[in-house]
């Protein structure tokens, strides 16, 4: 089988051609996804590798699940972290697991007085002004159907 495969490449002449070709191809594919992908994620990995080894005693540090807390302590690999206002809370905390080096915004921020829109108790919350809309008279045709049926529970007189 592979000497009929040969013969028919040597005769149309596209045999390596077609070969490498496919592997030029995929070698520029290859590069694409390197360019793309895998160097800028290096690089923010070496980043993060050295804000991680930076971190020194009396830093904030932002951990993966999102807790603040300041360093007080470095132990090779391993960061003593206080959490809390009382300062009696030390967990040990690997490096990796630190997200960044940053003191938490813990001011308050005003809320614009905002006028609450007027509504009205209707069935949708339309205003009277503006009147009801389709589905509103939908609702309240159905309701007065309802209540003009004789109900079966109603006592007899």
């Amino acid at each position: 089988m592979f000497v009929l495969l040969s013969t028919d490449a040597a005769a149309t002449g596209s045999g390596t051609g077609g070969l490498f070709g496919m592997l030029a191809i995929y070698a520029v594919f290859i590069v694409i996804l390197y360019f793309i992908l895998i160097r800028p994620q290096r690089k923010r990995q070496k980043q993060t590798t050295a804000m991680q080894n930076a971190i020194t005693n009396g830093d904030w540090v932002l951990l993966n699940d999102g807790m603040y807390g300041k360093v007080v302590n470095v132990v090779n690999e391993c960061l003593m972290v206080e959490f809390g206002t009382n300062r009696s809370i030390i967990i040990p905390v690997r490096r990796d697991q630190i997200l960044s080096a940053q003191e938490p915004d813990l001011t308050q921020k005003k809320i614009e007085d905002v006028e609450p829109e007027p509504q009205d108790d209707l069935v949708g919350g339309d205003l009277e002004e503006d009147g009801l809309d389709d589905y509103d008279k939908y609702l309240l045709e159905e309701a007065d159907k309802k209540s003009s049926k004789k109900s079966p529970f109603k006592k007899k007189k």
